[in-house]
C-alpha cells in the first residue's frame, strides 16, 4: 500500500511540475508578444511622427495658400497666381516626401495597411498639385476628400495598435 501511495505522490508531483512549466512557457510567450506589440506600436508612432514632421517641413506654401483662400478677402491677380504656383510646388514636394518615407519592417501585419495609407496620402497631395496647376478657379474638394480618407486609415491603424489616434489633418496643417 505504501508503494502505491508513494507512486501516486510521485505522479502528482511530476504532473504538477509539468503543468507549472507549461504556464511558465505561456507567461514567457505572453511577455514576448506584449514586447513585440510595444515595439510595433513604438515603430508605428515613430513613423507617424516622422511623417508629419517631414510633411510640415515641405507643405508650408500649400498651407499658406489654403489659409489665404479661407480668409475674408482671398488674394486675386498676381498675388493669387504666385500663391497658387508656390502651393502647387509645395503639394508636389509633399507627395514626394511622403512617397520617400520608409515603412519599418517591424510593422508586420500592419505594414500593408500603412502602405495603403501612404499611397492615399500621396494621391491626395498629387490631386492638390494638379488642381493648383490648372488655370482658373481651383477646386480642392476631391483632394480634401482623399485626405479625409487617409486620416481615417491612419486612425484605424493607430487604434488597432492600441495607440491614441490623432488628427492627421490637424497634425499636417498645424
Amino acid at each position: 500500500m505504501k508503494k502505491v501511495w508513494f507512486l501516486g505522490l510521485g505522479l502528482s508531483l511530476a504532473l504538477a511540475g509539468c503543468s507549472d512549466s507549461g504556464s511558465d512557457k505561456e507567461k514567457k510567450d505572453e511577455a514576448a508578444s506584449s514586447e513585440e506589440n510595444q515595439d510595433v506600436a513604438g515603430d508605428l508612432m515613430d513613423f507617424y511622427l516622422n511623417l508629419t514632421t517631414t510633411v510640415n517641413g515641405v507643405d508650408i506654401d500649400l498651407n499658406g495658400y489654403e489659409e489665404a483662400m479661407a480668409g475674408e478677402e482671398p488674394p486675386t491677380g498676381d498675388e493669387l497666381t504666385t500663391l497658387k504656383d508656390s502651393a502647387a510646388a509645395s503639394a508636389k514636394a509633399s507627395a514626394e516626401a511622403v512617397e520617400g518615407m520608409e515603412i519599418p519592417e517591424s510593422l508586420g501585419d500592419q505594414k500593408e495597411a500603412v502602405e495603403s495609407f501612404k499611397s492615399t496620402l500621396v494621391e491626395s497631395y498629387n490631386m492638390k498639385a494638379e488642381a493648383l496647376a490648372t488655370e482658373g478657379e481651383t477646386d480642392l474638394t476631391a483632394a480634401d476628400e482623399k485626405l479625409n480618407e487617409a486620416e481615417n486609415q491612419i486612425k484605424d491603424i493607430l487604434d488597432e495598435a492600441g495607440l491614441v489616434s490623432s488628427s492627421l489633418i490637424s497634425d499636417i496643417n498645424g
